[in-house]
């Protein structure tokens, strides 16, 4: 992994008109450096804004306010053959492996798509490049004439995974991967893409619930809390050395595969509820749940202050926290 930052997004934002002349603020103003080659990993509750900050990415949002930078061009100003480029520089692995792919036409024409809209080599060479990919993948050529109501939900997500790397991108999106998975084949493609990161040079935005998966594939982890980053750290630091007590909590709901040690450990129990998106309070949006939110009043809105060692929290009671600190018993 190098230190060259491929996004550089800034202050962005994506709001969705609900009616009435509200706005649901899917993403709130995140700030955030994805660097060349690493993996991305990003968890938080359903509905925080994970699958909206990524579709944002590949522009099947576009964002209300903000900037994203890619290789220091903002890509909402890319047009004609550049925003094409940007297209096949970033693509995305969708969560349902079914519902993307479509149900008429074959495993190899599904691959060789992208190619034809890009204008990649000829008919023969497409049709070479998509038997490579189908073996990378782990499928064999025989699969290039079968439709997809033929194949398991793991093999579906293969041939996700090998039709976004037709184009030979850059960055790749990988939007809760193998939530419909079973977990046996769910060990499967998170080894896949690790090896394919590895050998195709990939940067990878990793989008998922599973926090043991998100340690295990990451370099560095942001945890999302109601469209903003309440923490972001290397995987291991955070795992070890959580802050902000939204992060605690997730982490401490982690089962434990000793029964003993399931037992004896203590939970960081999270009370009252999540506040409406569209409704949101003012101020910290983790006040209403937050042990600490009594110690320390404050204005505004915290924002990710660097503790070191590239540890960001966003958290009004930071000092109070860093003194809390129990080891990492999760």
């Amino acid at each position: 992994m190098s230190e060259e930052i491929l996004f550089e997004i800034k202050d962005l934002t994506k709001s969705f008109d609900v009616g009435k002349k509200k706005a649901l603020k899917a993403v709130d103003g995140i700030s955030l450096q994805i660097k060349r080659g690493e993996t991305f990993g990003l968890v938080g509750e359903s509905g925080c804004g994970k699958s909206t900050l990524g579709r944002t990415l590949v522009r099947v949002y576009e964002p209300t306010s903000g900037q994203i930078l890619y290789k220091g061009k903002d890509i909402t100003k890319l047009r004609g053959q550049e925003a094409k480029k940007y297209a096949s520089e970033v693509q995305m692995i969708f969560q349902d492996p079914y519902a993307s792919l479509n149900p008429r036409m074959t495993i190899g024409d599904i691959i060789k798509e992208g190619m034809k809209i890009h204008h990649l080599g000829n008919e023969k060479e497409r049709t070479e490049r998509m038997y490579e990919l189908l073996e990378l993948v782990g499928l064999s050529r025989e699969h290039a004439l079968r439709f997809p109501y033929e194949f398991s939900g793991g093999q579906r997500q293969r041939v996700g995974i090998a039709r976004a790397l037709a184009v030979n991108p850059e960055f790749i999106v990988c939007d809760e991967p193998i939530s419909a998975l079973d977990v046996s084949i769910q060990a499967q493609i998170i080894n896949l893409l690790k090896e394919l990161q590895q050998k195709l040079g990939l940067t990878l935005l990793f989008i998922a619930h599973d926090l043991s998966v998100v340690r295990y594939i990451s370099d560095r982890v942001g945890v999302m809390y109601l469209g903003s980053l309440v923490e972001v750290a290397e995987a291991d630091e955070l795992w070890l050395n959580p802050i902000h007590p939204y992060t605690r909590g997730l982490l401490s709901a982690i089962p434990q595969p000793d029964p003993h040690a399931e037992q004896a450990k203590t939970r960081k129990l999270l009370e009252g509820d999540v506040p409406s998106p569209i409704d949101l309070p003012v101020g910290c949006k983790f006040a209403g749940r937050c042990p600490y939110a009594n110690s320390k009043k404050e204005e505004g809105v915290p924002k990710l202050t660097e503790i070191g060692g590239g540890h960001q929290v966003a958290c009004f009671c930071i000092k109070e926290l860093l003194g809390t600190l129990d080891g990492g018993n999760f």
